[in-house]
């Protein structure tokens, strides 16, 4: 429904703390001839990515619009009226910018000529109905919307799961060097074994970083590293020396190591006497 979706943010019911800057409401609605659950999610870390990319977007076309517009009114100009048409409309294909960048060509004593503004009441009304909204439909009628918000939360955990897997960032599915359907499902029990143990170490470490992803948790953890340092016998006979250290940590690494153990994990080497033969 428009009147849901449009609604301002600012009234839009918080979520609790397991959905940090999500403001969510619904309301029942009757959406291709079947009464649906309609949720409206807002959420700000996303309208703040989109405001970031449509920005960057924006200032790119622009400045490109701005070269063209210099280009047709230099002497001897040969673009067409088609060709400047689709350079321009392969600029707008980008989410928005249709409705942001105001654009007109027209022809001046045998050249062309491209006039272009900004539209402000546009780019007001993008932040105020469009950024950060995501509308949602369940026939979970009985469920409020905090529930649908977190259950499409879930399905979104799952999909960047799989992409994990695709892409190899945490426990890449291949290559594999597997040809028999046996051997296949066991690399598979392997791999989705790997991503239960990523994804509880991620849920332990929430405590001591709340809304930590896993590539920075995996980015962290792979900065804290132990080191074994080796020194030579005092004397011929003595035995050899070894002093462990742990590299330097962050703030938020200690507090990661204190919650999730690695203190525990800490390997104590074990320097044998050496004996030398006359």
């Amino acid at each position: 429904p428009p009147e849901l979706r449009e609604r301002d943010a600012e009234q839009l019911p918080a979520c609790g703390s397991d959905l940090p800057g999500v403001r969510a409401a619904a309301e029942k609605a009757i959406v291709h001839g079947k009464e649906y659950l309609c949720v409206l999610k807002y959420s700000s870390s996303f309208a703040s990515e989109q405001l970031h990319s449509v920005t960057t977007s924006l200032t790119k076309v622009l400045q490109s619009m701005r070269r063209l517009s210099l280009d047709l009114a230099k002497p001897g100009c040969r673009l067409k009226e088609d060709q400047i048409r689709k350079k321009i409309q392969r600029w707008l294909l980008n989410p928005f910018l249709e409705d942001l960048i105001r654009w007109q060509l027209h022809s001046e004593a045998g050249h062309w000529r491209l006039q272009f503004d900004f539209d402000n009441g546009a780019f007001l009304k993008l932040l105020a109905n469009r950024l950060g909204r995501t509308l949602l439909l369940t026939n979970r009628m009985d469920w409020s919307a905090e529930q649908v918000v977190a259950g499409y939360s879930d399905q979104q955990q799952i999909e960047q799961v799989f992409r994990g897997l695709k892409d190899g960032d945490w426990l890449g599915w291949g290559p594999m060097y597997h040809w028999t359907d046996s051997k296949i499902r066991v690399h598979a029990f392997y791999c989705m074994l790997g991503i239960s143990m990523l994804k509880y170490i991620h849920r332990q470490a929430q405590p001591a970083w709340p809304g930590l992803s896993m590539e920075n948790l995996l980015d962290e953890l792979r900065q804290i590293q132990q080191f074994i340092l080796l020194y030579p016998p005092q004397g011929e006979k003595g035995p050899h020396r070894a002093a462990v250290v742990l590299s330097k940590q962050t703030i938020p690494q200690q507090q990661l190591a204190r919650v999730l153990g690695l203190d525990q994990l800490r390997i104590t080497p074990k320097m044998g006497n050496t004996t030398s033969n006359a």
